[in-house]
């Protein structure tokens, strides 16, 4: 039986925000016939719940270097020449072999599309910063030759950030020449080359290889899926109070937007509950974040300003109502949402990347009805209104919120949620 097993892999830098590793777990619990681990040059600096299998090199603070792990490698370089998919998720980067001034000279005006077309061409450890240093410097193997999954050409790419969003069409063309699926985090979708035209394909030199169906979007997941009674009971538990409580727990300040946030909320906190005291309502707001929170202040990384995720999530399942970021350009939710969500907190963000192409592709072998994450606006004017609208409801409408959220989680967001969509779009 144990010979059946198709392998699977998951591999990159840190595995920003755990998905890939939540996306493995969901893989080895839902899907039959597969086995999957992750891979990563080194561990998560967040303390997730949910390790990597293997971390091929360690931090030496001491002696300030970077030390190779070699029993990992020697059962990493195993797994992954012997897996029959491997999911890149590319954390660092393309690799140009020449400075822009080089093809500038050389190509004119058209020296970015000349210099993406030959970055494409060469073998992804040439070309992606990641396969490079995990494959050529650590592993020392051939993504495309000493791999079961590169001979076969089941190679997939995963998309979840900046390093995508701030230059897609490189990877893009990279992507539709060396990979099969290209899986996106949902906002990211729209960056895709999901719909290009017959022009543009000629254009760039890929009319033979390219599918637009091989562009997938998936939801990020964590697992809460036998809680549901549960955090069910203590939605009706927590919103049975005169006490709600804000909370934002901000992994960048800056991309979250978090100098927004807290002047927005706080402001209209000190509002709302001198208001409510002059009316004589007896519902009062609290605004709290990591920094501000007496029970973790001392646990904050002083580096980081991280605390360890278990005791984020205590504070989200004590919380009514999450924050997760003010940034129109990245304009999507994070999987602190989804954390947000599955611990009955009603959930705001900006959301304006969430297109209806992106909402379709997502849905696309599951059920789902409509995102409760409520949308910001594009600014702090708007942000203000749309929370204030919420805030002022009744602990009976807010608490209804709150569980709409919980079961969109479920229908979405769950391993057993993105199991399916791996299971009927990736591994074929």
């Amino acid at each position: 039986m144990e010979n059946n097993i198709k392998k699977v892999t998951f591999i990159g830098y840190k595995d920003y925000a755990n998905c890939m590793t939540e996306y493995s777990k969901a893989i080895n619990k839902h899907c039959e016939g597969f086995e999957s681990k992750v891979i990563c040059e080194c561990a998560h600096p967040i303390d997730f719940e949910t390790k990597h299998d293997y971390d091929l090199l360690t931090y030496n603070e001491k002696n300030d270097v970077w030390e190779r792990n070699e029993d990992q490698i020697v059962e990493s370089k195993k797994w992954i020449s012997e897996s029959s998919h491997i999911i890149l998720g590319e954390e660092k980067g393309p690799q140009l072999t020449h400075e822009p001034q080089h093809y500038y000279e050389k190509y004119g005006q058209n020296w970015q599309l000349e210099a993406m077309k030959e970055c494409a061409k060469m073998n992804p450890e040439n070309s992606l910063g990641t396969v490079k240093d995990i494959f050529s410097k650590i592993l020392k193997i051939d993504i495309l030759k000493d791999t079961k999954a590169g001979r076969e050409k089941n190679l997939h790419m995963y998309h979840t950030g900046s390093v995508y969003r701030n230059q897609p069409d490189i990877f893009n063309l990279i992507g539709n020449t060396h990979f099969n699926k290209i899986i996106h985090a949902v906002d990211l979708y729209r960056l895709s080359w999901n719909d290009l035209s017959g022009e543009d394909q000629n254009l760039l030199g890929i009319t033979s290889t390219y599918n637009p169906q091989n562009n997938l979007s998936i939801y990020t997941s964590y697992d809460k899926e036998n809680e549901k009674e549960k955090i069910t009971n203590l939605i009706n538990e927590k919103f049975n109070t005169n006490k709600i409580i804000i909370f934002h727990a901000p992994t960048s300040k800056e991309m979250k937007g978090t100098n927004i946030i807290t002047a927005v909320v706080s402001g209209l906190v000190s509002f709302l509950n001198k208001k409510n005291k002059r009316l004589g309502i007896d519902v009062q707001y609290e605004y709290i974040t990591p920094e501000s929170y007496e029970p973790t202040k001392e646990l904050m990384d002083p580096n980081t300003g991280w605390i360890p995720n278990s005791e984020i999530m205590k504070i989200k399942k004590m919380a009514h109502i999450y924050v997760d970021e003010f940034n129109p350009q990245v304009g999507y939710f994070g999987g602190s949402t989804v954390e947000a969500l599955m611990s009955g907190n009603i959930t705001f963000a900006t959301i304006n990347n969430f297109t209806i192409d992106s909402m379709k592709m997502a849905n696309k072998h599951i059920k789902s009805s409509l995102c409760p994450v409520i949308h910001l606006g594009e600014d702090p004017k708007q942000f203000r209104d749309v929370l204030k609208s919420t805030m002022e409801k009744s602990v009976d409408e807010l608490k209804d919120i709150a569980h709409k959220g919980l079961q969109w989680y479920y229908e979405t967001s769950t391993h057993k949620a993105v199991a399916t969509k791996f299971e009927k779009e990736v591994l074929l």
